[in-house]
């Protein structure tokens, strides 16, 4: 971290103290927790969203490239067993379906939206196979994250989602991260202030 001249966030796997205690230690100038703050009762996302997160295990957080190609980590789900299980013109079939439909909610211009996935594969080596599927990622997202359709949609997740078990809202959080960060510290210092 000391090699760049910018402040460094870590993220990924911080929903307790650890992350803090962790970040601290490596130098990170903050830390994201994203599934950590989207599991709260400040959340804005529906409510059916909320119980498969709760309910999921560990061993129920999957990484796939099922829904376009790319790695996304995600809690598993029938749509998301259902998107592995189907082959090669299955899923460009649907990138194709979702490309022609996501100009207008999104308020792109198909020109435009080619015009990105051109960006896509500029410098990276890839094929229109390849970038085509990441018009397929913000349907299913809205799905369910906005519209609460969990049957139809997938739903981001960090690799914390499997250990997230309560929904505090957003002060009660902050304040019990800060009471165990004190804690963890006072026993670290034997309760000496280190300056």
């Amino acid at each position: 971290m000391d090699a760049v001249d910018i402040p460094v966030v870590a993220a990924g796997g911080f929903h307790d103290v650890r992350g803090p205690a962790g970040r601290a230690r490596y130098g990170a100038a903050g830390i994201a927790m994203g599934t950590r703050f989207l599991l709260t009762s400040d959340s804005t996302v529906p409510d059916a969203v909320e119980a498969p997160y709760l309910a999921a295990a560990v061993t129920d957080v999957t990484v796939t490239t099922a829904v376009d190609g790319l790695p996304h980590r995600m809690p598993r789900s029938e749509l998301v067993d259902s998107l592995e299980r189907s082959g090669r013109t299955a899923a460009l079939l649907r990138a194709v379906r979702h490309a022609a439909a996501f100009p207008r909610p999104a308020g792109l211009s198909r020109p435009r939206m080619v015009c990105d996935r051109r960006a896509m594969r500029h410098g990276k080596d890839r094929a229109w196979s390849q970038v085509l599927p990441a018009a397929t990622t913000p349907m299913p997202l809205k799905a369910s994250m906005v519209d609460g359709r969990t049957d139809t949609g997938v739903m981001a997740s960090g690799q914390v989602a499997g250990v997230i078990g309560d929904l505090p809202c957003c002060a009660d959080l902050v304040d019990r991260i800060m009471a165990e960060a004190a804690a963890a510290r006072d026993r670290l210092t034997g309760g000496r202030t280190v300056g």
